[in-house]
Parts: structure tokens; sequence; C-alpha cells
């Protein structure tokens, strides 16, 4: 067995070591420079996307005072629309999309039932209460959408090659209800 070997004090690193060492530092220094591209970027994304925020809640501001006086004057599906624009320097890059349309908002009897489950009423139970008002459900449904109409504004921008979208969306109804009730319950949807 050969005895192991000791450096002398004045000898130097090996080549070996020398280039481990560089390839160590050089693996390293990618790591950190690419974490902070990262960092970087999500910076960058953040600030967009507050721009997209505000600028977003000002023209839902701006299309919300619009169509409430549509809605108003001439009933609500009439103020029904869409429309689209960009906006001025220095955010000429964000586009917006307004489009005030008939609302989704529907309550069904499969919805209902599960709703007063949530009251602890047993299923069977709240399935015979929807049934018996079922003439309730139709005129509420009826309510809704003859007197709620969704505001839906859309903000874009492309961002490090992407397409990016911030949506926000309200409901509006009119000064003056439209209330008209019907004597026959349709089938649930």
């Amino acid at each position: 067995m050969s005895a192991p070997r000791l450096r002398r004090p004045d000898s130097g690193f090996t080549l070996l070591e020398v280039l481990i060492a560089i390839a160590l530092f050089g693996v390293a220094v990618v790591a950190i420079e690419r974490g902070r591209i990262i960092s970087l970027r999500n910076v960058v994304e953040s600030e967009r996307l507050a721009v997209a925020v505000q600028l977003g809640s000002a023209k839902m501001t701006e299309m919300q005072i619009k169509y409430q006086r549509l809605l108003d004057k001439d009933g609500i599906s009439s103020a029904y629309g869409e429309e689209t624009g960009s906006f001025e320097a220095p955010y000429a890059e964000y586009k917006w999309k307004a489009k005030f349309a008939e609302s989704k908002l529907q309550m069904g009897g499969d919805q209902l039932v599960k709703l007063l489950q949530t009251f602890g009423i047993d299923e069977e139970e709240a399935q015979a209460q929807v049934e018996s008002q079922k003439l309730v459900l139709t005129n509420l449904n009826k309510m809704i959408k003859e007197n709620f109409g969704e505001l839906q504004v859309d903000i874009e921008w492309e961002q490090f090659g992407r397409a990016r979208s911030f949506p926000l969306v309200t409901h509006l109804t009119p000064a003056k209800p439209k209330i008209e009730l019907t004597t026959e319950a349709e089938a649930s949807p």
C-alpha cells in the first residue's frame, strides 16, 4: 500500500481543481442571473397589471355611466351594445372592449335546492318547496332577465410576446324596474 501524498505548503491548485472551481462559479452566476431576470419580469408584469387595473376601473366607470343613461332612457334591451377602443398615450399599447348584454344570472330549481340544503333542509323537503314555488321562481328569473344587464369591460395588452387581458364585470338595473308577473310556471332550468 502506498502512502498518501501530502501537499507541500507552497504548491498551488491543479489545473483540474481550477477548472472545477470555474465551472461551479459559472453555474452559480447563471442561476443568480436567471433569478434576477425572473424577478425583473415579475416587477414589469406587476406594474403592467396595476396600470391595467387602473385603466379598467376608469373605463368601467365611464361605461357604467353611459349604459345606465341608455338603460334608463330606452329600456334594457335597447341599451345592449358593444364597443372597442384604445387608450391615449402613454397607454396606447392598452386596448379596451366593453359589452353590455343580457345577464347570465338565473336561478334554477337545482340551484335553489342546493341553497336550501345549505340551510339544513333535507333534499326531499327542499325539492318539495321548490316545486311548490315554481311560479315564484319563474317570475324571479323573468324579472332578472328584464331588469339586469351585464356590463363587461376587458383591458387587453401584449407583454413579453403574450396577449394578456384583465376583465371587469358588473350588473346594471334600470332606475325604474320593469315588473310584469306571469301566472304560468315554466319548467325549472
